[in-house]
């Protein structure tokens, strides 16, 4: 008898065991292929592509490769010397012509009082266009003072905001183009995640949902709040539905993939460039939403009726 008892408890046992088996591998399948979460995430940030607006010869460098800088700091300057004489060559132009007009104008005004006796109206009108004539000349070279002015001050360029300077490829004694990209600037208490999605598991996905976001190599887990997610992505089947969408590729061209959409994370604790932009990450949507954005419970909502009530 004891011994049928035995043979019964250890069947028993391992029927339990492999239930216990059997459930938990069902909830890591449906987990790993139902669950809002992705290896397939990277730390992104707001990057501003440094180009000058002159064009001319780099005199001098202030900064270096991956310097931190402050809004207004003079990353280069471009040719000043050439720009401060082209400004004061536009400047002598408008002294001139203040000067033409000013005599102009009293000419003008001279033959404009005397009668018609003594000049011809031909001579009076032609006083007053020449003043007219004179005064578009001065328009036009107050224009291109104020236009030479403009390069003078865009020859020295700034940083347009905090951030680090990277990839910086440019030198002193350097010939650089207007609009040619000379430096990159990561602003700083700009740094997000972007978590790209498979398609399957969007429901699960909104605004306002909490996640879960661990640095590739890293133990430390951040935390931020579900921005925004994408309303589209490139179509590879239509030219005309993909202009300016991001383009995700997928990993085996060969097997039909979902498509993965780009899922902006807020992070709650901005982390400098700890975790420079373009790293990757993984990322867990908790389901769970902010404090602000959730819906409140029936005691709450009793709670907050009372309060009003006083």
């Amino acid at each position: 008898m004891k011994t049928l008892i035995k043979k019964v408890a250890r069947y028993a046992i391992t029927f339990v065991l492999v239930i216990i088996a059997i459930v938990i591998v069902f909830r890591t399948w449906v987990y790993y292929t139902e669950s809002p979460w992705t290896r397939d995430a990277k730390f992104s940030a707001d990057v501003v592509a440094i180009a000058p607006d002159v064009t001319g010869l780099i005199t001098q460098v202030n900064v270096h490769d991956n310097q931190y800088v402050k809004q207004g700091e003079i990353l280069f300057e471009i040719d000043r010397p050439r720009f401060k004489e082209a400004l004061d060559e536009a400047q002598a132009d408008v002294d001139y012509y203040q000067a033409v007009v000013a005599e102009k104008r009293r000419e003008a005004a001279r033959r404009n009082q005397l009668s018609t006796v003594a000049l011809s109206r031909e001579a009076v009108e032609q006083a007053n266009n020449d003043l007219q004539t004179s005064e578009h000349q001065l328009a036009k070279a107050t224009a291109a003072r104020d236009l030479a002015q403009l390069d003078l001050v865009r020859a020295t360029v700034k940083a347009p905001a905090d951030g680090w300077v990277t990839n910086l490829n440019v030198y002193g004694g350097e010939f650089i183009n207007r609009g040619s990209v000379a430096v990159a600037l990561v602003k700083d208490h700009t740094f997000y995640v972007t978590a790209y999605l498979e398609e399957t598991k969007l429901h699960a996905v909104r605004r306002g949902l909490r996640a879960e976001i661990t640095p590739l190599g890293s133990n430390l887990t951040l935390r931020g709040t579900v921005e925004s997610v994408a309303a589209g992505v490139t179509n590879s089947s239509s030219s005309n539905d993909s202009k300016g969408m991001a383009n995700i590729d997928s990993n085996l061209e060969w097997v039909r993939l979902a498509q993965r959409v780009p899922v902006r994370i807020h992070l709650d604790e901005q982390v400098g460039n700890r975790f420079p932009a373009g790293t990757t990450a993984t990322v867990i949507i908790t389901g769970e939403k902010d404090r602000q954005d959730r819906e409140p419970s029936p005691l709450e909502k009793l709670t907050n009726r009372l309060r009003e009530f006083g």
